[in-house]
């Protein structure tokens, strides 16, 4: 009898697990009880999403544990899904459930990446408003950038002419151009003497939750926060929780002093995004808002707002820079034709008596430093896996596949960055497939590394300026070579 019942419960399991939670869901690999796919996710997790776009199609469902997402990654299904019917897939399921159980983070909002709906759109709709009277896309932000960019060409020309060892992190110097920029938007000042340490600090600690965020168990709890009772997941969440908890700290240090210091006048101009959700927060209260628009500028929101934009904003760009300088690294032709262009437009800005640093007027003027920064993108691909939405409503995807209202669902972006048929020999570094015959930019559609539709990142124009003025004004300077074979 005994064991009638543990057959029974097998097969009844099996039938669970492999027929009946898979039904009228797209096909796609089969899953493990508990864990899903997630073993079958490894380092070159791309490739794999690759190999089961060949298997399965456009659209297929992987696993994470026992939570199923939708992967679409054919770009022109992604467009017709995300662009022209974006308010049905702008729903956001990452980090969300398990942001909540965060000891820092309990009962406030999710920030701009997790929020969704009506307090979505206003929270990020007062981030683009706020960043763009900020200088985003402007002259004076450029401007501050540019004097960071002067100041980090001297400071290397010093290291190079004393470091006797010949070894320089740049990275580290990377890392710091790219996490000021957004620290002044936030916060209204850069990391300088002082701040430098407090920076890596806090560099350190993002790292280290991204990297827990990437790794199997990571990836589970985020599908399944429950699961960080059990021992093999518990290590995970408390170092998860610890991180955010000191982020936090840090952020609520910053914007409690802020609030003893500063009185708004009533024409006066906020300085930076601390000071223009103060100041909506103390319109909100005195105006008497109500509902959701009163409650996403409460206070206690103020430190996920601020850790959603430093981290996008730090992450992404810093590790664009850097792959951009280890492909040039790499690949001397392609930097070898980069300084041919560089010199010469540097040359006629000295003679016409311009500064000899680039600006953001010197873009058009720029086609193949635009297509190596366009190419670096494509080839880096910074997020093998992007951020999961999930359907607002009931969906159907080709006429085929029906969805319930909140199933996860990912535009599968590194499937269209390596797609053959787009982008030929999708592997190798090859700035020219942005070019036309005549040696000017094109455009490509399909060249989506800031995401598409809705949800798409809200500081892309910030990051086009910052890889554009690095890439731009450091090659200028500097050539980079090999020093030892690897």
């Amino acid at each position: 009898m005994f064991l009638f019942l543990i057959l029974l419960f097998l097969i009844i399991l099996s039938f669970w697990n492999f027929i009946w939670k898979r039904r009228n869901l797209p096909p796609g690999p089969t899953p493990l009880p508990i864990f899903g796919n997630a073993f079958a996710m490894d380092r070159l997790i791309y490739e794999q999403f690759q190999i089961w776009a060949k298997e399965f199609g456009p659209v297929y469902t992987i696993w994470m544990g026992e939570v199923p997402i939708v992967m679409v990654t054919d770009y022109e299904l992604i467009r017709d899904l995300f662009v022209k019917e974006g308010d049905i897939y702008a729903g956001r399921h990452f980090l969300v459930d398990l942001f909540q159980e965060f000891r820092a983070a309990k009962n406030l909002k999710g920030g701009v990446t997790r929020m969704e709906g009506e307090q979505w759109k206003i929270i990020r709709r007062f981030g683009l408003q706020s960043m763009r009277n900020l200088g985003v896309g402007k002259n004076e932000l450029e401007n501050k950038l540019i004097k960071d960019l002067q100041n980090f060409i001297e400071k290397l020309k010093e290291e190079l002419n004393t470091n006797i060892a010949g070894e320089i992190n740049l990275q580290k110097y990377i890392d710091r151009i790219v996490g000021s920029t957004i620290n002044r938007l936030l916060f209204g000042y850069a990391f300088e003497d002082e701040q430098i340490n407090e920076f890596y600090e806090l560099k350190n600690i993002m790292d280290n939750e991204l990297e827990l965020l990437s790794s199997i168990t990571g990836r589970m709890l985020l599908s399944m926060p429950r699961l960080r009772y059990l021992p093999v997941f518990s290590k995970t969440f408390k170092l998860l929780d610890d991180n955010i908890e000191k982020v936090f700290n840090y952020i609520n240090r910053i914007v409690y002093e802020r609030i003893n210091k500063i009185k708004f006048e009533e024409n006066e101009e906020p300085k930076d995004l601390l000071d223009y959700f103060l100041k909506q927060s103390d319109e909100a209260r005195n105006a008497n808002w109500s509902g959701e628009k009163k409650e996403n500028f409460d206070l206690k929101n103020l430190a996920p707002f601020s850790f959603d934009l430093f981290i996008a904003g730090q992450e992404t760009t810093a590790k664009t820079l850097g792959f951009l300088v280890l492909y040039l690294l790499l690949d001397q032709r392609v930097q070898k034709k980069l300084h041919e262009e560089l010199d010469n437009l540097r040359e006629e800005k000295i003679i016409n008596g311009f500064d000899a640093y680039f600006t953001m007027t010197d873009r058009t003027k720029l086609p193949y430093l635009n297509a190596v920064i366009n190419e670096t993108q494509r080839l880096a691909n910074l997020l093998p896996i992007n951020l999961a939405h999930r359907t607002m409503s009931d969906a159907n995807i080709l006429n085929k596949f029906n969805l319930k209202k909140g199933t996860p669902i990912v535009p599968q972006i590194c499937c269209v960055l390596f797609d053959e048929k787009i982008f030929p020999r999708p592997y190798r570094f090859e700035p020219e497939r942005f070019l036309d015959d005549q040696g000017m930019l094109k455009r490509v559609e399909q060249l989506i590394p800031f995401g598409i539709g809705k949800r798409i990142c809200m500081g892309e124009s910030l990051a086009k300026m910052e890889i554009f003025l690095f890439a731009s004004n450091f090659f200028s300077h500097y050539e980079v070579f090999k020093f030892i074979e690897f």
